[in-house]
């Protein structure tokens, strides 16, 4: 995407992107800690206590860096994405200080997708009824764009998920772009690759920084634009299914948290505590193993999709088994996990139950806290 690529550029790239990165979110950890910027509690996050975000300034860095290397003969394309990017990352950093509301956030991510689809970007599915209109081609692309966007952001609720889940898709997307001798797609995946590793560096269970919703859509929007090339370059229903698969993960969480706000009456867009890493810890897993479990179903669908690419048939129907069985046993868990809550609090008497919600709340609150502390000393 971004320039010539060879063993020795590449690597060149990634380290530059890592090295950036690395030494970036430490500094900004630090400003944000000093104007008290951070991630507090919601419906979605599992930590109980304030991290400090604006991680993914950090990873914006580190991308820019691996790209400034690689940007050589395909400046255009760079040129004709950096506006809408510009855009995103604005956004993103609004919403990391100022909290915005999900509608307003929305509606500039539809016009940063529609000036997408405008140069050029298309992401072809290899349906022929599809891909022949023009409106309907672009519609199917501004789509997947803002789900993207939505997806990357929502599994961004652990500790080095959405960090780590980015890696491993990059990391595939890298390979699928060496097999097409698409230089310009190794490249830019690699800056991504490199961009991330360095990040989770501070981001890895307990993390000490948050990439916030900047470093969240930046991670989706750059995925997006990718896979969009990628399908650019072999517009067939093999090379639209190996994307979809190295997306596995976020875009299983966002199938799931559709389907289950459906199958129990939710609003479409309220936060909750249901989603596969929340299912995963209320199992009985640690964080860290609960990472380990989706990196490596978010592995196997990488490898199935570069497989896909190939253009065998096999790894599509197997992919699609996976993410099947994956999709019923995570859905049939929520439901079970609100079925358990409803039960619970039904069984404690209100006052009760708001009292010791506040008692366990506050402990939990106090020794995270100090957990925290503890870590971030290290």
């Amino acid at each position: 995407m971004f320039g010539s690529s060879t063993w020795f550029s590449d690597m060149t790239i990634f380290v530059a992107a890592l090295a950036v990165s690395a030494l970036a979110t430490p500094l900004i950890r630090k400003f944000a800690i000093r104007w008290r910027v951070g991630d507090k509690p919601n419906g979605r996050k599992i930590h109980p206590d304030v991290i400090p975000h604006l991680g993914g300034i950090a990873l914006l860095l580190g991308v820019l860096a691996g790209i400034a290397i690689a940007a050589g003969e395909h400046t255009t394309v760079i040129g004709k994405a950096l506006p809408a990017t510009l855009l995103v990352v604005l956004l993103g950093l609004i919403d990391d200080t100022r909290n915005l509301a999900a509608r307003p956030k929305l509606v500039v991510q539809v016009v940063a997708a529609s000036m997408l689809v405008a140069v050029g970007f298309r992401l072809f599915t290899g349906i022929h009824m599809i891909d022949s209109i023009a409106v309907v081609a672009g519609v199917v692309t501004l789509l997947f764009i803002v789900g993207m966007l939505s997806s990357v952001n929502l599994v961004d609720g652990h500790d080095g998920l959405a960090a780590g889940v980015a890696l491993i898709a990059s990391i595939a997307f890298a390979v699928i772009g060496t097999m097409d001798n698409a230089d310009g797609v190794v490249a830019g995946s690699i800056a991504i690759a490199g961009a991330c590793l360095g990040f989770l560096l501070f981001n890895f269970p307990p993390a000490r920084i948050y990439m916030g919703d900047t470093g969240a859509m930046l991670l989706g929007w750059t995925l997006a634009q990718i896979a969009c090339l990628i399908t650019m370059r072999q517009p067939t229903v093999n090379t639209f299914a190996a994307v979809m698969l190295v997306l596995g993960v976020p875009i299983l969480d966002t199938l799931l948290a559709v389907a289950r706000r459906i199958v129990l009456r939710a609003p479409l867009f309220a936060a909750d505590h249901l989603h596969v890493h929340h299912v995963l810890r209320q199992s009985g897993l640690s964080p860290r193993k609960t990472l380990l479990v989706l990196y490596g179903l978010q592995a196997v669908l990488a490898g199935l999709g570069i497989a896909a690419a190939t253009g065998s048939a096999v790894p599509v129907i197997v992919g699609l088994g996976v993410v099947t069985v994956a999709f019923v046993a995570f859905l049939r868990a929520m439901i079970e996990g609100r079925a358990a809550e409803a039960t619970a609090a039904d069984a404690i008497p209100q006052p009760v139950a708001r009292a010791a919600a506040s008692i366990s709340f506050q402990s939990n609150f106090s020794t995270n806290v100090s957990e925290r502390r503890t870590s971030i000393g290290r």
